[in-house]
């Protein structure tokens, strides 16, 4: 089993009391095992300071690479000042402990610069993934539970992310049947679609969603997005009643004119109406006709002042 160090652990006060006891040990070993005539085994301890110290202070570690070797060096030439073959092959391991020293700190600054950018990363995406305003549900794609759920997504459906996490999808938040699950069981793609979105307290949130079918971490999962589409449906529901009111409010003045208009044409035909007749009708035609002029005008009336039950799109459409 293996135990990976980690840079994060321990602090540098405990690491460099580590470095010293571990120094401090080889220093020992080194001497008893000369002064027992042992000039090879004990090398080996060397390699775990150097390690440690380049893995977890880069260049610093190949400093404190190159003062041990020096001190072992130093040693050895103390023990054995006039047996070249021992000092060549004490140079020989100074120069290894030195290469380790540096391979390990180039790794380590590699691995380094690899974290700071995972969470440099990880950083920008927790920004986006928190303030954007859009809700965001990642639902697996084989399970159909919820995986995550960002801050805006809570606040369209009145749930938190634990509350959420773990659940059927279609049971908690979603209209659509089990089984019927439109990107995947239907095979339907959704972009941009309006649909429904079920809040905690029953109600039904109208949205804008967009699903996006993407592999994270080997499992497949399905992205969806939310906008909040309840003021453009509130707006166009205004927009509705407007017209609805300035339909019935015209219609029944026009539908007079219309008949009015029938009977004189029937009269003049059977050349049984008289001219005074036909002023008293146009009168009337001229009075109704006055009456829808007038609630045109106060509809423009209140478009002009901007009225706030007023819909921004009706007020464009009447300014035309």
């Amino acid at each position: 089993m293996d135990f990976p160090v980690s840079k994060k652990w321990p602090s540098t006060p405990v690491k460099l009391a580590v470095l010293a006891i571990l120094t401090l040990f080889v220093a020992f070993i080194t001497v008893f095992s000369l002064m027992n005539t042992t000039q090879t085994v004990f090398t080996h301890f060397y390699y775990v300071p150097i390690i440690l110290a380049a893995y977890w202070f880069d260049r610093n570690g190949v400093v404190y690479a190159i003062l041990l070797s020096a001190i072992y060096l130093g040693v050895m030439y103390t023990f054995s000042p006039a047996d070249m073959v021992v000092i060549a092959a004490a140079v020989a391991r100074v120069i290894l402990f030195i290469g380790i020293g540096c391979v390990i700190a180039i790794l380590s600054m590699t691995i380094s610069r690899e974290q700071e950018l995972v969470a440099e990363s990880e950083t920008r995406f927790r920004g986006i993934w928190e303030n954007i305003h859009a809700g965001i549900i990642l639902v697996d794609a084989e399970t159909r539970t919820i995986i995550a759920a960002n801050p805006e997504a809570e606040k369209l459906t009145g749930f938190s992310q634990k509350e959420m996490a773990g659940h059927l999808y279609h049971t908690l938040i979603c209209p659509a049947e089990q089984g019927k699950y439109p990107i995947s069981d239907l095979g339907m793609r959704i972009d941009c679609a309006e649909c429904m979105l079920l809040a905690r307290d029953g109600k039904k949130v109208p949205v804008l969603k967009t699903v996006t079918d993407m592999t994270i971490g080997g499992k497949r999962c399905f992205i969806e997005s939310y906008i909040d589409i309840t003021p453009i449906k509130d707006a166009e529901n205004t927009l509705i009643a407007y017209i609805r009111e300035i339909t019935l409010r015209i219609r029944n003045p026009v539908e007079l004119v219309r008949d009015n208009l029938h009977e004189i044409r029937d009269d003049i035909a059977g050349q049984t109406v008289q001219p005074a007749h036909i002023v008293t009708v146009l009168a009337i035609q001229e009075k109704d006709m006055d009456g829808i002029l007038k609630n045109l005008q106060e509809l423009e009336r209140a478009i002009a002042e901007k009225k706030m039950e007023i819909p921004d799109a009706l007020r464009e459409y009447m300014k035309r």
